[in-house]
């Protein structure tokens, strides 16, 4: 596994993606609960706070990662100072317990969304928006488990 590599993957395509469709999903989930709210309300609410929480944990990891780990790794992968090892250490313990909340926010959004099932009443609109909640779940996850195969490799 080359370091820089799994770094510059995870810092333009997977922090990329986040950055660009977050807000395209809240904005679109704000809509359909606007249009939908009096017939959906109930499922609609909790799927607003749901996603909530995930866009919070996204965006606090966002800032953690790019402003802490990963200068940290591209700092141990260049000159090997076994120093940084410690702090690197303990910034993967915080963003792991990060990881661990974003998991359950996730798994709160699939249960509110009834695993991204649109009732009968939804629109367009309202399918694409857990299309893309979906692939942001999918997208989350898969990277996690790219980060943690790095962090296992240089700790």
């Amino acid at each position: 596994m080359d370091i820089n590599e799994v770094i510059k993957d995870i810092a333009e395509n997977h922090h990329g993606y986040l950055k660009q469709e977050m807000p395209v999903i809240k904005e679109m989930a704000n809509k359909i609960l606007k249009v939908h709210y009096k017939d959906c309300h109930e499922e609609l609410i909790k799927v607003h706070r749901a996603y909530g929480k995930v866009e919070n944990e996204l965006e606090l990891q966002l800032v953690k990662k790019q402003l802490v780990v990963l200068p940290l790794i591209r700092e141990y992968n260049k000159n090997g100072d076994r120093a940084l090892l410690d702090e690197i250490r303990l910034a993967v313990e915080d963003v792991e317990k990060d990881n661990d909340i974003l998991l359950e926010a996730f798994d709160e959004l699939r249960s509110a969304t009834n695993n991204y099932t649109m009732p009968p009443s939804g629109c367009q609109t309202y399918n694409t928006t857990y299309r893309k909640m979906e692939k942001l779940e999918e997208e989350s996850k898969a990277y996690l488990e790219l980060e943690r195969k790095m962090y296992k490799e240089i700790l």
